[in-house]
Formats: structure tokens, sequence, C-alpha cells
């Protein structure tokens, strides 16, 4: 008998497909290029995701669109974080989109503008940090892969430029996840090699993700502090890198910065040549120059004798008038003496000394007069003084009979009233105290 087989309404097989594409993927990242975008006025975005063999729809909802830093256009190369799930009204699968941005060398270019920006900020970039590169190096060390197509390059370059000078391989990764770190490693090793006095790091042309290891940003922070100095070569000369910005010089191409560090042998030769040749008829104007100046000299010169002759009668000629000068300075100096002697003369101090002693004595008894005169009148303003003080003087009115009476409180009685009976007064005479008691009071 035939085995019956289920049979499903579209909306329930619609419905069971969209519970086990959203049980099995309940979000995943998916990476495609964006077509079909649709921006309606509800805030929400829909668009396609395709490669070159499918496409899937899209569904971005407004909440999630609103805060998305990325303004994806049609084209662009994007990776989406999403749930998948099935329009049960269409059927259709589709993406709800949580979050998205941009993917490829567009992300990368704008890690690589950030990082840029950042740097630049610090002063990384800066030329005042930049060390010179030597014009003629003593051993190059050259950080690249041992087996790419760059090396080949530099070291043609060398070998045809300047093969005198040494050079040291230090191998790295220049491509990939671990490649920057090979090349910080590389670079560390150089500089403990303690032998080489200019650095080359290089690699030929390729994406911006073939090249990305070289917008490392440990990689150009230790460029940026290299004790040697360092030269970028990478790529081709279109392809800019951090570490290019950082270095302490960038050449467009691994074989121009092989040209830099390289002197050009036959041109180096040329110069030596030509400076030797310059050289050469310096030395024989120098010749030149100084025979005609020992000629010349040799012409001035006088012998000896025939000097002391000349020497001899100079001295002759000038004895006399040396006397005659000897004489007229002594005679103007015993002149000059007579004319101090007198002037310290008449200038003695003894005779300014009395005459200042009797100014001094005069003055004296001026003022001893004056203060002889000014103490008499003070002596008479004094007596008249204590005279009138006497006059007013109580003492002086206890002598004319009169007394001075006070109760025990030592306060002076004007008035009988101010006392009783049996009461101790004092009355003072102008001659002694006496002490007296109260017997009667009359008023």
């Amino acid at each position: 008998m035939r085995r019956q087989q289920p049979i499903f309404q579209v909306s329930e097989l619609s419905n069971e497909l969209r519970r086990l594409i959203e049980t099995s993927y309940p979000e995943i990242w998916i990476e495609g290029e964006l077509s079909s975008l649709s921006t309606p006025a509800s805030g929400h975005l829909y668009f396609n995701l395709k490669d070159d063999k499918s496409q899937l729809r899209c569904a971005m909802f407004k909440g999630r669109a609103s805060i998305s830093k990325y303004r994806p256009k049609a084209g662009d190369l994007v990776r989406v974080r999403a749930k998948l799930s099935v329009y049960s009204a269409r059927g259709d699968l589709q993406c709800i989109v949580q979050h998205i941005e941009e993917a490829g060398e567009g992300l990368l270019q704008r890690r690589f503008d950030e990082l840029k920006e950042k740097l630049n900020k610090e002063g990384l970039f800066e030329q005042s940090r930049k060390q010179e590169v030597p014009s003629f190096p003593h051993h190059i060390g050259i950080i690249t892969s041992p087996s790419g197509a760059a090396i080949n390059d530099i070291l043609t370059t060398l070998s045809r430029r300047c093969p005198g000078i040494p050079v040291t391989i230090f191998p790295a990764v220049v491509q990939g996840d671990e490649a920057a770190k090979t090349i910080i490693d590389a670079i560390n090793s150089a500089v403990s090699y303690n032998k080489c006095d200019v650095l080359l790091v290089s690699r030929g042309g390729g994406s911006l993700e073939d090249l990305w290891c070289f917008n490392d940003e440990q990689l150009a922070r230790v460029i940026s502090v290299c004790p040697l100095p360092l030269v970028s070569g990478v790529g081709h000369e279109v392809d800019v890198t951090i570490a290019d910005l950082v270095s302490d010089l960038r050449a467009p191409t691994p074989t121009a910065a092989a040209e830099l560090l390289s002197p050009n042998r036959e041109q180096f030769l040329s110069n030596i040549h030509s400076m030797s040749r310059r050289l050469q008829n310096s030395f024989k104007r120098s010749c030149q120059q100084s025979a005609q100046t020992i000629d010349l000299t040799s012409k001035q010169l006088v012998h000896p004798q025939r000097q002391l002759l000349n020497k001899r009668k100079k001295l002759i000629n000038l004895a006399p008038r040396l006397l005659q000068t000897s004489r007229r300075t002594s005679h103007n100096a015993h002149i000059h003496l007579n004319e101090k002697l007198t002037r310290i003369k008449l200038s003695n101090p003894k005779k300014h000394i009395i005459a200042q002693r009797n100014s001094l004595e005069e003055t004296s008894k001026r003022k001893l007069n004056t203060l002889q005169l000014k103490f008499k009148s003070l002596n008479l303003s004094i007596e008249n003084q204590a005279g009138q003080l006497n006059a007013v003087s109580p003492l002086a009115t206890l002598e004319r009979g009169f007394s001075i009476t006070r109760n025990n409180d030592q306060k002076i009685l004007r008035d009988a009233q101010d006392t009783s009976i049996q009461d101790q007064i004092e009355v003072k005479l102008s001659k002694g105290t006496l002490y007296c008691e109260v017997i009667e009071v009359k008023t």
C-alpha cells in the first residue's frame, strides 16, 4: 500500500522554513557588493547583496540604520552582521541587517586615514624628527623577503652602482597577518647587529591588502624611534604606506631606494678625476705663486753686514738728537718741579690750621656768651614763675594764719554741718598738724 506523503499549506511551509533558518543562522556575517539600494521615507534601508553568482535581499530597519556611521552607496563592497529569515508573504529569503560597514579596500582605506591622522597629530611625520641618510653608507641593512622580487632589484642596482658597499639581509615576511611582527623583529636585529649605518625596509608592489602590514601602528612607532636612519621603499610610486610617512626617507620603489642609498660609481669616479685635476692645477698655481714670491723677496733681501752699517749710521745720527732731547726733558722737569714746590709752600696746611683754630675759638666765645645770656634769662623767668606759684600756693595761705581741715575720709571740710560731735578731724597748720575731736557744732 502506497505511503501517504504529508501535504503542507503554503503558509505552513513558509513559516516552517523561517523557523528552521532563524534557528540555524541566528546571526552571521556576510560580505558582498551592495546594489538596488532603496531609502524610503520610513527610514528603513532595502538593498541586495551580490557576488558574481548570487544575490540576497536585505533589510535594515530604521532603528539600526539611524545609528550606523556608514552611509551605504550602490557598488560598495560591504560586510554586514545579520539574521537570516523568510518573508512569509512572498516566501523570499532575506537578511535582517543589524550592522553594516565597508569591506575590502574601502574599510582598509578608512583605517589607513584614521591611523595617519592619529600619528600626524602626535608629530611622527614631522621633518624635524627624521635623521639624515648618509650619502656614502659603509654598510646597508636590507629588511625584506629573501625570496621576493624586490631583493633582486635592490642587489642588482647596488652591484651596478657601487658594488663595494657591504650588504646584510635581515629576512622578514612582507605580507599577511604576521608580517608586521617579523619586520619589527628584523629592525631590532639590524640595530643589535651594530654594523649597519642605514636600513632599507622594502617589498614589491601589490594591492592595498598586500601592503597592509606596512600600515601597522606598532611598526610605525618602532620605525619612528629606530636609532639608525631608515629608508622605506615599498610598492610602486603610487603606493603610500604609514611606514613611508614615518621613515627618514621614502623612495617610490625598491630600485629607487637602492639608487638613493648608493653613489653612482661612474659618476663618483668622474668626480674624483675632476677633483684630482683641479687639485693638480691648484698645486701648480700655488707653486708658481710661491716661486714669484721667493724671487721678489730675494731681491728685497739686504746683506746683514750692510744692514749693520746702516743701523750704525742711524745710531750716530740719532745720538746728538737723543742727548739734546734728554737735556730738554730734564730742564722741563726741573722747572715743573720748582713750580710744584712753590704751590706747596703757598698752600702750607699749617697756616690753614692756625686760621681755622682762630675762627673756631672766636665762634666758641660767641656761642658761650649767647648761652650765658640765655641761662640768665631762664633763671629770671623761673624765679618770677616760682613767685607767682608761691602766691597761689596753699602753703602760703597757711603761713598767713589759715588752716586746712579734713575728716576721716581726707575730705576737706568747708561747712560745720559736714561733721558731727565726736568726729575725729585733722587740722593742717603752716607748721604741723592737729588731730581733734568735735565736741560741739555751731552753724
